[in-house]
C-alpha cells in the first residue's frame, strides 16, 4: 500500500512542470528566433544591394557614361554597398541597349556616331541596366537549405 500511495503522490505532484515546459518552449522559440535573425540579415543585405544599384543609376543620371566607360558607375555602386566579405563573389554589370517605341531592339549609335531613328521615324530610346549580384553566407546551417544565398538586384535607367 505504501508504494501505491507514493506513486500517486509522485503523479499528483506538479512541481517542476513549469520549468520543463519553459525549457521545451524556449528551445523552439530560440531556434525560430535564430532563423528569423539569419534570414533577416540576408533580406537587409538584399535591400542594401538594391540601394547600391539605385545609387549607380543616380550617378549615371548626373554623369552620363562616355564612350561606354562604366567604371565610374561601378565605383558608385561599390561605394554605396561595400562588400562585407572578400569572398562575396560580387559582380556589378552595366548594359547599354536601345529600343524603338514599339519595343523592338535597335542599334544605339550608327557608323558615323549619329543617333539612329527607328523605321517609323521615331527616335529610339537608350536604356542602361545596372545589376549587382552577391553571394550571402548564412550564419547557421538549415536542413534542406543551402548555406549560401545568391542576392541580385537590377535598376534600369532611360538615358533619353
Amino acid at each position: 500500500m505504501i508504494k501505491r500511495d507514493k506513486i500517486k503522490q509522485l503523479f499528483a505532484n506538479d512541481r517542476g512542470a513549469v520549468m520543463v515546459e519553459t525549457a521545451l518552449i524556449a528551445t523552439v522559440l530560440g531556434t525560430i528566433g535564430l532563423g528569423v535573425l539569419d534570414f533577416g540579415l540576408a533580406f537587409t543585405r538584399n535591400m542594401q544591394l538594391a540601394n547600391a544599384a539605385r545609387a549607380g543609376m543616380q550617378y549615371a543620371l548626373v554623369r552620363r557614361p562616355v564612350d561606354e566607360d562604366y567604371s565610374a558607375i561601378v565605383n558608385a555602386v561599390n561605394t554605396a554597398a561595400p562588400s562585407l566579405t572578400a569572398d562575396s563573389g560580387r559582380q556589378v554589370n552595366t548594359t547599354l541597349y536601345c529600343e524603338c517605341p514599339d519595343g523592338t531592339a535597335s542599334d544605339c549609335v550608327g557608323e558615323g556616331g549619329e543617333d539612329l531613328t527607328c523605321d517609323d521615324g521615331n527616335m529610339r530610346a537608350a536604356y542602361l541596366d545596372i545589376s549587382i549580384t552577391e553571394t550571402h553566407t548564412l550564419l547557421f546551417s538549415y536542413p534542406g537549405i543551402d548555406d549560401t544565398l545568391t542576392l541580385s538586384q537590377t535598376a534600369t535607367l532611360r538615358l533619353n
